[in-house]
């Protein structure tokens, strides 16, 4: 009878020890999945459905320029495209590492300083992209009233000057750097505070200020002050047209170097406000784009614009200087965008020298 017991425990615990291990071996796949090291694939990124594009103030040619962006990209692909206008890239700068600001337009030397963190960027910001490079844009930095009878940036000194412009501290150093051109400082001129190119078109109306920068010679607003008033334009360095027949010369490029690298000197032809031939600073426009903005949107606006470039002259002069055989550069201020280079890739014009200098940049 006792053996009898013994072999139905041993029975019964086998029964039990079988219903245990089918029931561990069915668990277990499951078990091993949620304990693998493997991490799951990462989700693509959805198209984002709207977008906000970080310009200067309005009434200038980068606000033109970016609702021109705004236009192409709202009609042309599933975004919404609004345009938020601040003092200067440097003021939303900030906006754009915390995902308010997902484009922008800024200058290829605001770009060089925005990505590195230097000059007037007190912060890197490493995420900023390249999407195409724009125009080569002049710079008035000096607009006096033509009935001044002021013709020269030498005869500025003890003058009122427009300064400071507010966030858009790259303005301050092209005047820093024209003013040098012949030997002054603002401390030999008396300075004059100013918040944006609307104030100091203001300011220069009323008389309040002898001299301000007006932006391109195309700026709109500025070209209506000529309309209205008549200004001047005063040349870099009173230089003339013939002065650079040999080139820039050397002092003056130092001096450029100095103040604001990558940008250089041309003689600006008869447009807008400029009514003879005028050695002026220039350099270049981009837009602009947060790595956080998704690939697929990068690269939908990118077709939009090379399909509807010819638009963006009607929203400002400088839109006939964005054309797709400049988009893509090997001298690429900041790396590129993801959305871009597939892009460029596509149409066969990314090449090995755009590859090495994104490499450079990113640090591969």
């Amino acid at each position: 009878m006792m053996k009898k017991s013994k072999s139905i425990k041993t029975i019964l615990w086998v029964l039990v020890m079988c219903i245990f291990l089918i029931q561990f071996v069915g668990c277990s796949p499951k078990q091993a999945d949620n304990q693998s090291n493997t991490p799951p694939a990462e989700e693509k990124k959805e198209l984002e459905s709207s977008v906000n594009i970080g310009t200067h103030a309005v009434g200038g040619a980068y606000y033109a320029m970016g609702t021109g962006v705004a236009k192409i990209v709202s009609e042309k692909t599933p975004i919404s495209a609004t345009v938020l206008p601040y003092a200067g890239p440097d003021a939303w700068m900030p906006e754009m590492r915390d995902g308010v600001i997902n484009l922008g337009i800024m200058s290829g030397v605001d770009l060089t300083w925005a990505y590195n963190g230097e000059v007037v960027f007190e912060e890197a910001t490493p995420e900023i992209r390249l999407v195409l490079n724009g125009n080569q844009v002049n710079h008035c930095t000096f607009t006096v009233i033509e009935s001044s009878g002021i013709k020269s940036i030498t005869e500025l000194k003890g003058k009122k000057v427009g300064y400071e412009y507010g966030g858009n501290k790259f303005t301050n150093l092209l005047v820093d750097a024209a003013l040098a051109s012949v030997g002054l400082t603002i401390d030999d001129c008396v300075k004059i505070p100013l918040t944006d190119l609307a104030t100091a078109q203001r300011a220069l109306q009323e008389r309040r200020v002898d001299a301000i920068f007006t932006g391109s010679s195309t700026t709109p607003s500025s070209v209506q002050l000529d309309q209205a008033l008549g200004i001047r334009v005063l040349p870099f360095g009173d230089l003339k047209p013939s002065d650079l027949a040999n080139g820039i010369p050397a002092e003056m490029q130092t001096i450029i170097d100095k103040f604001v690298p990558g940008a250089s000197l041309s003689v600006c032809p008869i447009s807008g406000t400029v009514k003879e031939e005028t050695v002026l600073l220039n350099y270049p426009i981009d837009l602009v784009a947060s790595a956080n903005l998704s690939e697929d949107a990068v690269y939908a606006i990118m077709g939009a614009i090379w399909e509807k470039y010819p638009d963006l002259k009607a929203a400002n002069a400088w839109g006939a200087g964005w054309i797709p055989d400049s988009f893509a550069i090997d001298r690429q201020p900041a790396p590129y965008h993801e959305g871009s280079i597939k892009f460029f890739k596509e149409k066969g014009v990314w090449t090995d020298a755009m590859q090495t200098r994104q490499n450079q940049l990113l640090g591969k």
